[in-house]
Formats: C-alpha cells, structure tokens, sequence
C-alpha cells in the first residue's frame, strides 16, 4: 500500500500501563505458541476506539489542537476470551463473547469520541464497536478453544490518537496527542 508521504495512518486508543502491558503479552505468547504469527510489541498493545486512516496533515493538525479539550470516561474492564479476525488474520484479546455482553463506560468512551470526531467532519463506522487488543497479526490457522486464560483486568492509563508508521517487523506508534480522561468507579 503506498501512502500520500503528506498524510499519516491514525487511530484513537486507550493505552494500559506497562506493568498491564507485560500481563497482557502473556496472553500473546500463549497465543503465538499455538497459532504463530507476529507478536505485537508490548509498548504497542492498545484497544482502539477509533480507526482514521490515512489523514492529510491538516487534518492531523486539527485533532491534534482539539483533542486535548476531548474528556474521556475510563473505567475498568476485563479481558476474558481470545478471538480471531479472520481476514487479517488477527489474534485479540477481548472482554467479551456477546455483544449483548457491553461495558457501560467503554461504550460511552466510544459514542463521546465519535460525537466529537462526527462534529470536526469524520464519519462514524456502520460496523458494531467490538473492543479488544490485538495480540498477532498474520497469525496462522488455530483453534482458539484450546487457549484460556484467568481474566485480566485493568484500568487503562491514557486514551491517545496515535500515527502508525509501517516499519520493518510491525508499525511504530507516535502519539501525537493525549485527551483528558475521567476515572469512574465501574
């Protein structure tokens, strides 16, 4: 995929300390010994809340200057089950089966940051917000059954819009702006 080298991939995320960050590559290595694949890098675990894709620089300066005036809800959350995006061939970890199975706060954090996004002229995905932290990519076939794991919960420490640049052995990650967050109790 070739990029306009005046844009840059982005995304909206919440970030997990590093000490969550080294409990959640437990669940990464389990994962990668049965399904192989590339692990992600600790410093680049995350639970995406928005996906922007490629941004002109512009527009990258725009959200940049707002997204500090954006608040965002955090709370805590478990991750219970591994999952499987098929056709990119991801292995995540995700606090949930069910989608009838939703976590208040972190569909609160997802609708506040799209009212915000919607308002500055970005439009809102039609597909259903499916949290979860990805683990591998190009992970090979594996039945996901034969992996579990005791749930892993966790606060998450910041919520950041990053710019993914491709590198040799997976994307690096620059966070080029970090949004107020509000610690609820749940």
């Amino acid at each position: 995929m070739t990029m306009n080298p005046d844009s840059r991939r982005l995304f909206f995320a919440l970030w997990p300390s590093a000490a969550t960050a080294d409990e959640i590559m437990a669940w990464a290595r389990d994962a990668h010994a049965l399904c192989g694949g590339r692990l992600m890098r600790p410093e680049n675990l995350h639970l995406t809340l928005a996906f922007l894709g490629n941004t002109p620089q512009e527009r990258t300066r725009e959200l940049v200057r707002a997204a500090p005036d954006w608040s965002m809800p955090v709370g805590m959350l478990q991750l219970k089950r591994f999952g499987r995006f098929a056709g990119p061939r991801v292995v995540w970890a995700g606090p949930s089966a069910d989608d009838d199975d939703r976590i208040p706060w972190l569909d609160e954090a997802y609708a506040t940051l799209w009212s915000h996004l919607e308002t500055a002229g970005w439009e809102r995905p039609a597909s259903v917000f499916r949290p979860h932290v990805s683990l591998l990519r190009k992970a090979g076939p594996c039945g996901l059954d034969a992996l579990a794991r005791p749930p892993l919960t966790w606060r998450p420490e910041h919520c950041v819009l990053v710019a993914s640049r491709p590198a040799e052995g997976g994307s690096r990650y620059e966070i080029l702006a970090r949004l107020p967050t509000r610690h609820l109790t749940c």
